[in-house]
């Protein structure tokens, strides 16, 4: 085998120095200029990566839908039994309407004793909250209480037991919305009047509410009723269980104005401008503002002559007899 020298690996080193010398600048230039876009042609014209596509993906909206229904007790005194029986049949009759429900829809007709159990598993990490639902002595209040808290907890479609189905589930969100929409709220009343602030009285429905789970309108509504609650409370020095409130408690608290002050906080949070009833008023079309969609009174509340409905448009969603029935409670079921 032969030897390789030092003296002939350094005449070798030279001689392939002398030939790279020979190599121009301008040429090596070309050349890596060339081989650069060949490369980004072949990039350009291969096929994109697929991406997985699930057949069936997460609904913003849960599929389910939530009702709650109590008859006479303790709760309320002068309801009378005849009352009861017949809010009973009102909500037996059209709960038919609701199941079975479109799809892989699930449906659940609950009362107190489900809700308490509820409350307390969902909400836990609070338990002034747990401690606020537990306290309530008005049914009205309690009833708008657990649905803000349902749908807080788990999302879906809430309606009263006295709202009959009228359209399918899967149309009640219009198809430009779907994928966008993590709420869908109604319009209730939108008509002139004197004794209001503005000579106007508007409101949002709370019989019939279509929310994703954790929606931050219904957390802020649980957090302002817990907030609301215990501060009058603290102002009037009385136990949450010993309160005495009065309808305009209820109408701040719980109710129609409590509802419209958090729907408005939150559309104006979301278009980072100052949103209220003048931007919603006299809607003839839906109106998205963020993860929100806000729908003309026909959706929810038609026949509602007073703001301009009546109850013959093809939008209508559902039909609520306004009976009343959470004013019967049950303290057993």
């Amino acid at each position: 085998m032969e030897k390789l020298s030092l003296t002939s690996i350094s005449a070798s080193s030279v001689h392939q120095t002398r030939r790279f010398r020979h190599y121009r600048p301008d040429r090596v230039l070309v050349l890596l200029l060339l081989f650069a876009t060949i490369c980004i042609f072949l990039r350009s014209n291969a096929s994109p990566p697929t991406t997985h596509i699930p057949s069936n993906p997460e609904p913003l909206i849960p599929a389910q839908v939530w009702q709650l229904y109590t008859t006479v007790g303790p709760r309320i005194a002068n309801t009378t039994h005849q009352n009861a029986l017949k809010a009973t049949r009102i909500a037996a009759n059209l709960a038919a309407t609701w199941f079975p429900v479109d799809g892989n829809w699930s449906y659940r007709f609950i009362g107190t004793e489900f809700g308490t159990h509820f409350v307390k598993e969902h909400f836990r990490g609070q338990p002034d909250v747990v401690d606020v639902y537990n306290s309530l002595r008005v049914p009205v209040m309690a009833s708008d209480f657990l649905r803000y808290l349902l749908l807080a907890g788990d999302g879906g479609v809430y309606a009263d037991s006295d709202v009959e189905m009228i359209k399918p589930l899967q149309d009640w969100v219009p198809v430009p919305y779907r994928n966008v929409a993590r709420a869908m709220i109604g319009v209730e009343k939108d008509h002139p009047a004197e004794d209001e602030p503005d000579g106007w009285s508007f409101r949002f429905v709370q019989h019939t509410l279509i929310t994703a789970k954790a929606h931050p309108i219904m957390i802020n509504m649980v957090r302002n009723i817990t907030d609301k609650m215990l501060q009058l409370s603290h102002e009037k020095d009385t136990p949450l269980s010993q309160l005495e409130l009065h309808d305009r408690d209820v109408v701040r608290i719980t109710g129609p104005r409590g509802f419209k002050d958090v729907v408005f906080e939150h559309l104006s949070g979301e278009v980072g401008e100052s949103i209220g009833w003048r931007n919603v008023t006299q809607m003839k079309e839906p109106k998205l503002f963020g993860d929100t969609l806000i729908v003309p009174i026909n959706f929810f509340a038609a026949g509602q002559q007073h703001s301009g409905s009546d109850g013959t448009s093809p939008d209508k969603r559902v039909q609520h007899y306004w009976s009343g029935t959470w004013r019967h409670w049950d303290e057993s079921m």
